[in-house]
């Protein structure tokens, strides 16, 4: 369902009251303002309860216990303060819930993945890093340069770069004037890229992506590395945008927030686990990349809700639905949570639509609609998964 058809549906939420639109906080970033208090003691999640029911791995406690210890071997604690670590260390309860019957292996390489992208996109939102251009930069660069050890056929740094505008451009391509982060003459296994040259967390993504590529199938990596690409330029623009005081428009956001999403990347791993690759032309499909882009709007409006007290009023980060549509229209910010949950039940309906209809393309052939089938539960177990991962992480707390 296209975002103004949502809007336009639920036009008789609005209610036309005084919005909050400051998050001011003081000199050392750590106070809100007394409209931002206000917001927070009076702010509540909607009731929204997907219609996907979840189960839980028989190994999730040993999978926390493993990648904790991981994350320590790359000393990825040393990043953040003791509470946030710990904090972040609920994430494998994600990928226990979405794949609850995999091999241990597999869902230890998938909370693994889960976590560092976590990792990533929590610096990546931080906004009171001291050079949040540079290091965040830095970081995706790191990542870049892992992912081009195998595939260099993907973009250039060059060709990212122009997505940015020339002064922020010139400014990332100063921090690495010698650095040969296009990988164009060879395909190294990424465990050859000296780790000591990394940082923890480009070093935690170097020891995943190796397993990643050791495991999984070759087309399913490019995949999987092209979605963490956008993922990485997406978030990039949400900082630009940070910097620059731009607040995008409701179509802009949902292009940016699509591919910033830190599971936007999930389902790729369907073909991991059932160890059959999909067919590119099914893949490239126009009814599956309609439910997939669907599947990705549910999850980053599901966060938009729980986030919308830590990222928006404390933080003030304007990369939010619940905020844009107070924004742009006369919604208060409870009124505007309101409409996004119509909009999540609206777009899992939708969902169940477009699946029927890809798997009325895909009759032909029924291994590719067995696989198919499973992108299908895979999406429904993912939304399930999400919302109770929300429900029981300290992140949103």
């Amino acid at each position: 369902m296209k975002l103004q058809k949502s809007i336009t549906e639920s036009m008789e939420l609005k209610e036309d009251i005084a919005n909050y639109h400051g998050h001011n906080k003081d000199s050392a970033g750590q106070d809100i303002s007394d409209a931002g208090m206000t917001i927070m003691n009076s702010f509540t999640i909607p009731e929204f309860i997907p219609p996907y029911p979840v189960r839980v791995h028989s190994m999730e406690a040993e999978t926390c216990k493993t990648i904790r210890e991981w994350l320590l071997y790359h000393s990825v604690d040393k990043v953040f303060d003791p509470d946030k670590f710990t904090k972040l260390l609920h994430s494998p309860e994600f990928a226990a819930r979405m794949f609850p019957d995999t091999s241990a292996e597999r869902l230890e390489l998938f909370s693994k993945f889960l976590i560092v992208t976590y990792v990533v996109d929590e610096i990546m939102d931080d906004t009171e890093l001291e050079r949040p251009w540079e290091t965040t930069v830095s970081l995706a660069l790191e990542i870049h340069k892992v992912i081009t050890s195998t595939f260099p056929e993907i973009q250039s740094v060059t060709e990212i770069l122009d997505t940015f505008s020339t002064d922020w451009r010139e400014t990332i391509e100063n921090l690495f004037p010698d650095e040969p982060y296009n990988v164009k003459d060879s395909h190294p296994n990424p465990c050859e890229i000296d780790a000591g040259k990394l940082s923890p967390i480009g070093s935690c993504f170097r020891d995943f992506w190796g397993a990643a590529v050791a495991s999984m199938h070759r087309e399913s990596c490019l995949r999987l590395a092209r979605f963490y690409q956008k993922f990485l330029i997406a978030s990039l623009i949400q900082i630009q945008n940070r910097e620059n005081g731009v607040i995008p428009s409701l179509n802009e956001y949902v292009l940016i927030r699509r591919d910033a999403g830190a599971s936007a990347c999930s389902l790729i791993f369907v073909d991991f686990n059932d160890g059959v690759l999909i067919p590119e032309e099914i893949f490239s499909s126009p009814q599956m990349q309609t439910m997939m882009n669907i599947f990705r709007d549910i999850l980053s409006w599901h966060n938009d809700l729980w986030s919308f007290k830590k990222e928006c009023v404390v933080k003030g980060d304007v990369h939010n639905l619940v905020f844009l549509l107070s924004h742009y229209l006369p919604f208060s910010y409870q009124r505007a949570a309101q409409v996004v949950t119509e909009m999540l039940r609206a777009q899992c309906s939708e969902l169940e639509a477009v699946a029927e209809e890809l798997l009325k393309a895909t009759t032909a052939v029924e291994e590719h609609r067995h696989t198919v089938c499973r992108y299908i539960e895979a999406s429904r177990r993912c939304i399930g998964a999400t919302h109770a991962w929300h429900n029981r992480s300290l992140l949103f707390k």
